[in-house]
């Protein structure tokens, strides 16, 4: 991938870091972090529903002072369950990593649990891009590299079946799955 390819990545929110391999060589690491939306769309929802509920207090006066007083409790209530909501969903989001190295793709999960999953370019065939409609609107997808045999990272094609090394909730999933299939193809040259 050429120079302007990267920034390009990186001015779309991916990070790019190097690290120094033993044998004096460079190797590029993109690092990408799921986007935010997906995890804590639902506390930003709740949070501007308290504030609805807040400005409402004040809007219509009601004949009983603690009911004033009461809706306004509830909205703010309402505002720290939303807060909650979104830093919950700020820390599930930074528990997955994904990097993609000169020779593999890699998957990491750690929360409680530990998993890392490396899926070397000689394994993928293919790589599957997939966006929901608010996907689609807020720019971030899932993305599958597909192996040779069609096994191992999806487990068949029954729908309720699980994918085993999916990089969920990409930023710029079009973007990343290029840049996968052009160090696949890179690494086949070499």
């Amino acid at each position: 991938m050429n120079q302007s390819g990267i920034e390009t990545l990186i001015g779309a929110g991916l990070w790019f870091s190097t690290r120094k391999i033993l044998s004096a060589q460079t190797k590029q690491e993109i690092r990408i972090k799921p986007s935010l939306v997906p995890f804590a769309w639902k506390g930003f929802l709740v949070v501007l529903l308290g504030i609805v509920v807040y400005a409402v207090s004040f809007v219509f006066r009601f004949p009983l002072p603690s009911a004033d007083s009461l809706l306004r409790y509830a909205a703010l209530g309402l505002i720290g369950i939303g807060l909650l909501g979104v830093l919950v969903g700020s820390v599930r989001r930074n528990a997955f990593t994904y990097l993609i190295t000169d020779s593999d793709v890699v998957v990491k999960k750690q929360l409680l649990r530990r998993s890392v999953r490396r899926i070397p370019f000689s394994s993928i065939s293919d790589v599957q891009v997939s966006q929901s409609i608010v996907g689609r609107l807020a720019g971030y997808g899932d993305i599958v590299p597909v192996t040779k045999s069609g096994y191992g990272l999806v487990r068949g094609t029954e729908q309720g079946e699980n994918i085993v090394a999916a990089m969920t909730d990409v930023p710029n999933p079009d973007k990343v799955a290029d840049l996968i299939m052009s160090r696949l193809r890179a690494s086949q040259v070499t």
